[in-house]
């Protein structure tokens, strides 16, 4: 019946003679009516539907093969038909997960052929040429393949249309990749007027669009906070910052690299011809049903520009102490803190601490239709309800202390101030905490009481920073155990001894350890908590700093203030995380 059983290892010259009698019309040598006759036979026609075939086919009003014909009427499903091919003649019909990840054939099928044909080619070699196609009765398809192998050897696999559609489609888009690093290849370093045009085309092509999408949507489902687009010297790495720690997801050609830095300059309105300087910029994004605010800097290095993108999602961040992980007696602290009318609050810790995080939830906790709060914010991440933010533009004139100047002005009753940077901005917001305004900024530094070694080196007065300091928090943010997949574990009490803290002396700690899930990326951890100390400061706290008690750290242990050790070893104990996440943390 098919004659690639007898020609699938012979050469053309040899085809010719064995389909010369078929008149070289069908790939498949039985003739459409035997082959109706065969199915019939088969009960996989019935009688009636036999005759309706036999009309249409011998009218001469249709071009469509035979197999076509039965499957459009409904007549016959493909499977029945493909299998009893597959039976009659002992071809094999090829599994999906066999097809090529690569296009093949190229210098013998031209791509359109393939496409209109619905016929791929599985392997192929300087003798042989192995091709898998869905209906063996196509016009011209005999004909066709004959010509473009020439001499070689010819092997026939059956495939069902959807699977060899989906590998065409799939193969052609990884060819049209490859075409498109080959284009921004012929880019010269220096850009041009044409060139500059010619990069916004690339970019805007599908396999670009496809590529930086995917990045992006691949973070997001990771629940990534940064995304870093690294050019080094053979690949550009694409590394997910996921629960504050960095991990490479993947490695990109070096040769995509312009087209990708392109593109996300495209959506963040950035000049792609500056290549040599420094920009900034963002974008909003939606995937997945979540709307993300996506901040981007970009930076010139030796092997290329250098891309984060900050992902800010607006509907998934809780404000509210409890989420983050504070301890019940840091909380309570804190909200003492916040039942004052006026005074300074500071957050400090280094970038990454989530010290923006816990002045949101500061100031949801106190927004109140009764209050009028304003924020300066570089840049504003998250948008509430109730408060007046001001995002600053320095290069217009609005920095920190000009903004914080016109606010004093506007007679709020609480001013959020997101960082303290100058001289100029601590001195204001220090005089203005101390003519009735509540004040929360924040100051990188690594504890709480170094926080007023800091406001004095920006040139506070030390009376005024402790009459104006109602009190600290520094804090750090560990990662949160699987509750999955995490395993209790022992550890001795030697390992304690690397904190420099007084903690619970015992022989053997019990704790959990990180395992791995699908749940947490086979990670161990999911999530992040906080772990902080509070120093408050009252009267008596004052009193004692103005009689001569230098010692700043003790006091603070004094008047009630836990260590962050200790804190962080509490949520050890109690299995939130684990003590080398702890290790990390505190002690990098």
């Amino acid at each position: 019946m098919l004659n690639s059983i007898k020609y699938s290892y012979k050469k053309q010259d040899q085809i010719g003679s064995c389909m010369a009698d078929l008149e070289n019309k069908y790939l498949f040598s039985e003739k459409e009516e035997d082959f109706i006759k065969s199915l019939s036979n088969k009960d996989i026609l019935k009688t009636s539907d036999i005759q309706k075939l036999n009309v249409i086919l011998k009218s001469g009003q249709t071009d469509l093969s035979v197999i076509q014909l039965i499957l459009n009427l409904g007549l016959a499903s493909e499977v029945d038909m493909l299998n009893y091919i597959s039976q009659a003649n002992g071809l094999r019909i090829l599994d999906r997960n066999l097809y090529p990840t690569q296009l093949l054939g190229e210098k013998s099928f031209n791509t359109n052929f393939l496409k209109e044909q619905n016929v791929i080619v599985i392997s192929e070699t300087d003798e042989l040429i192995e091709i898998c196609i869905n209906d063996p009765f196509s016009p011209g398809l005999y004909n066709a393949v004959s010509f473009a192998i020439g001499s070689k050897y010819l092997k026939v696999r059956l495939g069902f249309k959807k699977d060899i559609s989906e590998a065409l489609d799939r193969v052609l888009a990884v060819d049209k990749d490859k075409t498109v690093v080959d284009k921004f290849d012929a880019i010269d370093e220096v850009l041009l007027e044409k060139d500059i045009q010619q990069l916004k085309e690339l970019a805007s092509e599908a396999p670009v669009i496809k590529i930086v999408n995917s990045i992006i949507q691949e973070a997001i489902h990771q629940n990534s906070s940064d995304i870093h687009i690294e050019p080094h010297s053979h690949e550009l790495k694409v590394r997910n910052r996921i629960d504050g720690v960095l991990i490479t997801v993947q490695e990109i050609q070096i040769n995509l690299s312009a087209a990708i830095v392109s593109r996300i300059k495209i959506l963040s309105s950035l000049d792609i011809a500056q290549r040599r300087v420094p920009q900034d910029g963002r974008f909003d994004i939606s995937i997945d049903g979540q709307d993300i605010d996506v901040r981007v800097s970009v930076i010139p290095t030796i092997h290329g520009e250098s891309i984060v993108l900050r992902l800010l999602y607006k509907k998934s961040i809780s404000f509210d102490f409890e989420s983050l992980g504070y301890a019940e007696k840091n909380k309570l602290r804190i909200l003492q803190m916040l039942n004052k009318p006026h005074g300074l609050i500071l957050v400090t810790g280094p970038t990454g601490s989530g010290k923006s995080t816990t002045l949101y939830a500061m100031l949801q906790q106190i927004n109140n239709a009764e209050k009028k709060i304003v924020s300066v914010e570089d840049p504003v991440e998250y948008k509430i309800d109730g408060v007046n933010q001001i995002q600053v533009h320095p290069e217009v004139g609005v920095s920190f202390s000009n903004a914080l100047r016109a606010i004093v002005r506007h007679d709020p009753e609480v001013i959020m101030v997101g960082e303290m940077r100058d001289s100029e901005t601590a001195e204001i917001a220090v005089r203005a905490s101390m003519t009735g305004h509540l004040i929360l900024t924040t100051l990188h530094t690594n504890s709480a009481v170094s926080s007023i070694e800091r406001l004095i080196d920006l040139g506070v007065e030390k009376s005024f920073v402790f009459s104006a300091l109602i009190g600290v928090v520094a804090q750090r943010l560990v990662r949160r155990l699987c509750d999955h997949c995490k395993k209790p574990v022992s550890t001795s009490q030697y390992i304690l001894d690397t904190f420099d803290e007084d903690l619970e002396s015992n022989s053997v700690i019990n704790c959990h350890e990180p395992v791995g899930c699908d749940l947490c990326n086979h990670t161990g951890y999911k999530g992040r908590l906080s772990i902080c100390e509070v120093m408050l400061v009252n009267e008596n706290f004052r009193t004692e700093v103005t009689v001569g008690n230098s010692n700043i750290h003790q006091l603070a242990l004094k008047f009630g203030m836990t260590s962050m050790v200790v804190d962080g070893f509490e949520k050890v104990k109690m299995g939130q995380t684990s003590i080398e996440e702890l290790f990390r943390v505190v002690l990098e």
